[in-house]
């Protein structure tokens, strides 16, 4: 009678380990984990990280601006850098866009905008399909919207795109993927910078000294 109860006791113990051990193959039982929620740093920057993304894959409402420039633009058809964003799409071309301020007294000192274009109207002002490459800009222009960026101080630029940036001798440098923004400070103001889409995503300090220079 009583190995009869102590085996009873002993498989009932069994079961109770199979019911609370999981083998490794077994699947995941329904029950959940609460992760820790990040901390208010963390926060910041994360949005941060997405605001700069954000800037980086669309800088400019680039048809938008064009139109409201289209009585004071240059048009002419320019050689792309080796480190250009290049599709090498048949018949394609790089063609730049001057925009001279109102008052300028420095003509090296015209806000360009680069794009690279193909097709039937590689040729013309209005092309809904040209990529935009590069913006070169020196002046403050509200019809830049989120791009005007010049005058801004650094401290600004933080706020808006965090600290994590790449310096040269009088600027910093934000990037992601194959897209850079590189700005020319002065006492700690943006004076010039210039927005690049690049042929290459291993951006470091040697790649933005040769495109600086």
């Amino acid at each position: 009678m009583k190995i009869t109860i102590l085996t009873i006791l002993f498989l009932a113990l069994l079961s109770c380990k199979d019911v609370t051990e999981r083998k490794p193959n077994e699947p995941k039982s329904d029950r959940f984990e609460l992760l820790p929620e990040p901390d208010k740093a963390e926060k910041e920057k994360y949005l941060k990280n997405q605001n700069l993304t954000s800037f980086l894959k669309n800088p400019i409402e680039l048809q938008n601006f064009k139109e409201k420039k289209s009585r004071n633009v240059t048009t002419s058809v320019t050689n792309g850098t080796e480190f250009y964003f290049n599709p090498k799409t048949k018949d394609s071309i790089f063609y730049v866009y001057y925009y001279p301020a109102e008052k300028f007294d420095n003509p090296r000192k015209i806000d360009q905008i680069i794009v690279f274009k193909h097709g039937e109207n590689k040729h013309k002002y209005d092309d809904q399909t040209e990529t935009l490459i590069e913006l070169r800009v020196f002046n403050k222009d509200s019809d830049l919207g989120k791009a005007n960026l010049v005058g801004l101080t650094k401290t600004e630029l933080e706020s808006e795109f965090g600290n994590d940036y790449l310096t040269f001798d009088n600027g910093i440098a934000y990037s992601n993927k194959n897209k850079v923004l590189i700005l020319e400070l002065e006492n700690s103001k943006v004076k010039s910078y210039r927005y690049i889409k690049l042929n290459t995503e291993k951006i470091d300090t040697d790649l933005i000294g040769q495109i600086i220079k």
